[in-house]
């Protein structure tokens, strides 16, 4: 594998829009050896009724400028191409996403794969979709994003799909609409990689990509009792750009918070590489084709040990070789 650039992500709930903050982590981040930094959308208020607030893009472009860092972008969690709410609107977010990282020269954009249709179920008020509306969606999202993808084209981006992983809240939804636990994968298809490859190789486009994130995948396969190692093998072909951060590969029991899951393992702890049971140095031989830049999606709490995460991962990077 070749590593262009190790990156930090921004924490959006660290600087909830005070630029001050941003500043604050980008010059943390730099002084700590990072080549980039992942932004988020929704932490820098920059998108509003999916349309970019000019205003503060070039507030925020005077800041990055002061920085060597590279940067990329990460869209709002929530954005769903295949089963949103208002499928236009969740359009134009994306879309206005691509447009920020054209005015700050951010290559790669992060987004959700929409392959996750249990969000209007959870809220009570309709039921799961049945078959139809399964594939309807899956299908949504596939021309929605050979739409865009020109216009990603044109700013020289990647809109970059990323896989899911598991929830105890995805369970109950499961088991209150009287389904088995193991259809879950039938209403989360993204906690798989094949579902994901189906859908890129229908765009067939150069600017529409994969994010694999390894974590999400850790957690996901010890759910659906899948080969860890094997499903990285298969995302590689098709990764253009890589999330990484430990966990133990556990669901959760339904806390919330990190703080309250860390003392006992559970679900997606955004850890150090190197805190938790992800064996990295093999799945990093199963990803020898990548080319591209590893992003280290690391909870702003760890802030104490962002340097020690870089090191960790620049040395399982290297014993993978």
């Amino acid at each position: 594998m070749k590593i262009n650039g190790f990156g930090k992500d921004v924490s959006g709930s660290y600087i909830d829009g005070h630029l001050g903050r941003l500043e604050r982590f980008l010059e943390y981040i730099e002084k700590m050896g990072y080549d980039l930094a992942e932004l988020p959308v929704t932490g820098l208020n920059i998108v509003a009724n999916g349309h970019l607030i000019t205003q503060r893009v070039e507030k925020i472009k005077e800041i990055l400028s002061r920085y060597s860092l590279r940067y990329s972008v990460h869209a709002p969690n929530r954005t769903n191409l295949a089963f949103g709410y208002n499928h236009d609107l969740e359009k134009e977010v994306l879309r206005a996403s691509v447009e920020f990282c054209y005015e700050i020269g951010a290559q790669r954009l992060v987004y959700h794969s929409g392959l996750q249709a249990l969000d209007a179920a959870h809220t009570g008020m309709v039921a799961l979709p049945d078959d139809d509306h399964l594939v309807r969606g899956a299908e949504q999202e596939v021309r929605a994003l050979q739409g865009l993808a020109p216009i990603a084209a044109e700013a020289n981006v990647v809109i970059c799909m990323e896989n899911g992983d598991t929830h105890l809240w995805e369970y109950g939804v499961v088991k209150q609409n009287m389904k088995p636990a193991e259809e879950l994968v039938k209403y989360h298809p993204r906690l798989r990689i094949q579902p994901m490859i189906d859908q890129l190789q229908a765009i067939n486009h150069p600017n529409v990509g994969m994010t694999l994130d390894m974590a999400h995948l850790h957690i996901a396969a010890h759910a659906l009792g899948d080969d860890y190692l094997d499903a990285i093998e298969l995302a590689a072909p098709w990764a253009t750009h890589l999330h990484i951060n430990d966990n133990f590969g556990k669901l959760d029991v339904g806390f919330d918070s990190e703080t309250s899951r860390l003392p006992y393992g559970e679900a997606d702890l955004h850890l150090p590489p190197g805190w938790g049971s992800i064996p990295f140095v093999e799945a990093f031989k199963r990803l020898k084709s990548y080319e591209g830049d590893m992003i280290l999606e690391i909870k702003y709490q760890y802030w104490d040990h962002f340097g020690d995460a870089l090191t960790n991962t620049r040395q399982f990077v290297a014993k993978s070789q």
